[in-house]
């Protein structure tokens, strides 16, 4: 069994208040859940409105298979940055168990 995660920082620069943080990144949670077979949750700074922490998992029985979705769930959300900015990416895979 293979289990990859990913930590994904996020720079909210014209975001006022939690509201509005939550305008932005919740559709983004709910667009990459729908589109890809992941594990997808904000995990950090949940009081901080300029910086958001998205943590994003997957299970398989291939490293090479979780690294190609993770990847492709970083894209995805890269394409939908519109309102915050990727500023910090940490992958990391764990096997055994």
């Amino acid at each position: 069994m293979h289990v990859t995660v990913a930590k994904l920082s996020l720079s909210l620069e014209d975001t006022h208040s939690l509201k509005s943080k939550r305008n932005i990144i919740r559709p983004v949670i709910e667009k990459v859940k729908s589109k890809h077979n992941v594990s997808i949750s904000e995990i950090s700074l949940n009081d901080d409105y300029k910086i958001s922490v998205i943590g994003v998992s997957c299970v398989s029985n291939s490293t090479q298979n979780n690294l190609k979705l993770i990847n492709g769930v970083l894209d995805f959300i890269d394409f939908l940055s519109d309102g915050f900015a990727v500023i910090d990416t940490q992958i990391e895979t764990m096997t055994g168990f």
